[in-house]
């Protein structure tokens, strides 16, 4: 028998397991998530759920994977990867566990996600998940002078959170680049973006740059010498891809100087075609958001398939049209589709 191991069960890896565990042949394969929650988090509702207990959204981007596997085929183990391991070019290796424990595997699909900052690094377990958003959401309450720091469509959403929660908050976006957002959206729609968020009275300080070692600091002096003195800051820099455990496997060959994944358009690693890496993590020439992720699982669970049969992995990624959905708050909703 055949196992298949998908470390990661975020917004790339959940749509794999579910779409392999609706293929696989539970007859001869076996699958297996290896997740470090035991739950799925909705990132994207984490932005409301640290700002407000309204709708109580901290229970709602908590979601069980209880209806994740089909027909109940595979297991999901909860814990954390410590080491990969891959036995040579005809594939198949193991993973070993913090807690010891040794998994083998005969096609390995890398799905870890990023490492966040601020309020939507959100702790693993479901207490602690609960008890980090009344920490935020207090903060939030208390606060009247919030800096966002990085202009994202992250920031954009806690600008929209915050004023809904009370428009009387002062909030400072400082941004390094010209305009919000980054440049893979029209100027157009970035422009409308901005000046939604400037009629709600959010203060914009674009081109600038928040220093690092200002983050924790009540006076923040910016790197273009505007003085800022917020109670809350929230760093909103985007993510970082959690890749760390290839290095350590691979090497850095493995990875863009940007921490990314190389892979074929396969989803393969070029030189490891057992190992498959999704999600966040791969390098593609594309946004990185949920909505793509289930066409990515797609295509790995079609070319997992294949190699379990003993044949090569053909089915081909063709990327997906650009498109952003940006909640400025509860009643407004911006979108924009290239």
């Amino acid at each position: 028998m055949k196992t298949v191991v998908v470390v990661g069960g975020g917004g790339a890896g959940a749509p794999t397991v579910r779409q392999l565990s609706a293929t696989l042949d539970p007859s001869r394969h076996k699958l297996v998530l290896i997740t470090s929650r035991p739950h799925f988090t909705h990132l994207i509702g984490c932005i409301r759920a640290s700002v407000t207990s309204e709708g109580r959204f901290d229970e709602q981007v908590i979601m069980p994977y209880d209806a994740l596997l089909t027909n109940r085929k595979g297991s999901i183990i909860i814990g954390e990867v410590k080491e990969i391991e891959e036995y040579g070019s005809r594939g198949g290796g193991i993973v070993t566990l913090t807690n010891g424990e040794v998994i083998h595997w005969d096609v390995l699909v890398l799905a870890p996600g990023s490492r966040w900052e601020g309020p939507i690094a959100v702790p693993a377990t479901h207490k602690e998940a609960k008890m980090w958003f009344a920490r935020w959401q207090m903060k939030f309450r208390r606060a009247r002078d919030v800096l966002l720091v990085g202009g994202g469509a992250v920031a954009c959403e806690f600008a929209g959170e915050i004023k809904d929660l009370d428009p009387d908050k002062k909030v400072t976006i400082v941004h390094s680049h010209e305009r919000l957002l980054n440049k893979t959206y029209p100027n157009k729609f970035r422009n409308d973006v901005q000046q939604r968020l400037l009629s709600r009275g959010v203060t914009l300080i674009l081109g600038d740059v928040v220093p690092e070692t200002a983050l924790t600091s009540k006076r923040v002096v910016t790197r273009n010498g505007i003085t800022l003195t917020p109670d809350l800051i929230v760093p909103c820099r985007g993510p970082h891809p959690n890749t760390g455990l290839l290095i350590s496997a691979f090497g850095h060959k493995v990875l863009t100087p940007s921490g990314h994944v190389r892979i074929l358009r396969t989803f393969q690693l070029p030189e490891h075609r057992h190992i498959f890496a999704c999600g966040d993590i791969a390098d593609l020439k594309e946004q990185r958001q949920i909505e793509k992720y289930p066409h990515h699982a797609t295509v790995v669970a079609k070319n997992v398939l294949s190699l379990l049969n003993g044949e090569p992995a053909l089915e081909i990624y063709k990327g997906r049209h650009e498109i952003i959905l940006l909640s400025l708050g509860k009643a407004r909703i911006r979108s924009n589709s290239l």
